[in-house]
């Protein structure tokens, strides 16, 4: 089998990766086959094999771009000087527009959380865990600054942050449940998600004012 090499060898396991990351958001790691990601790729399995020995190899490579592609972005804007107003409308855009993109994503993160916590670990290992501390200070000193001046209700700034990411992802994550109860059909629940770009910050900042 001839090996492509240079740009044509990048693009292909950038092709690969494309697959494998739709195939395993999915169907979960476990779930997910090798064969199914070759033909998502539009590549053969041996040749699959040339640029990821084994499932588990890519299953890593996937999760890294999955969590480098929005986690540092996110804790870099929680992190700045922006108000504490501005940071909840600008998380809730960027996770609601993420999640609706890929609504299988949460599923996905959440259940290879579990299943490897090591690869949590890891990711986490490097600046970012200084990056993730820098927006818990962040948020510490404006959370404090607003209970001092009596404009805030008294909560830190890991309850905070929580539950800013858990009204995002709770939807997500507990979509069939919602829409079973509430009766959604795919295109209500769209309309939902629409309207909860729009009311969730409002919401969020009623709660934090005394």
């Amino acid at each position: 089998m001839v090996k492509p090499s240079g740009q044509a060898g990048k693009d292909t396991k950038a092709r690969i990766l494309e697959a494998a990351d739709a195939v395993f958001v999915r169907h979960g790691t476990d779930g997910a086959r090798m064969q199914q990601i070759a033909d998502e790729a539009g590549v053969n399995k041996a040749l699959l094999h040339y640029y990821f020995r084994t499932k588990a190899e890519l299953a890593e490579a996937v999760w890294r771009g999955v969590a480098s592609s929005f986690v540092p972005g996110v804790l870099e804007m929680m992190a700045s000087d922006a108000s504490l107003d501005e940071k909840i409308d600008r998380f809730v855009d960027a996770y609601l527009t993420r999640l609706s993109r890929h609504p299988y994503l949460v599923t996905y993160v959440v259940s290879e959380a579990a299943r490897s916590p090591d690869r949590v670990r890891a990711f986490y290992s490097s600046g970012r865990a200084e990056q993730a501390r820098r927006v818990v200070r962040k948020l510490r000193a404006q959370i404090g600054e607003g209970i001092k001046e009596g404009r805030m209700a008294r909560t830190t700034p890991e309850q905070f942050f929580v539950t800013l990411a858990a009204a995002c992802v709770y939807p997500f994550a507990a979509r069939p449940l919602i829409a079973a109860g509430i009766g959604f059909g795919a295109k209500g629940f769209d309309a939902f998600i629409k309207r909860r770009r729009r009311e969730l910050p409002a919401f969020l900042k009623r709660a934090l004012r005394t």
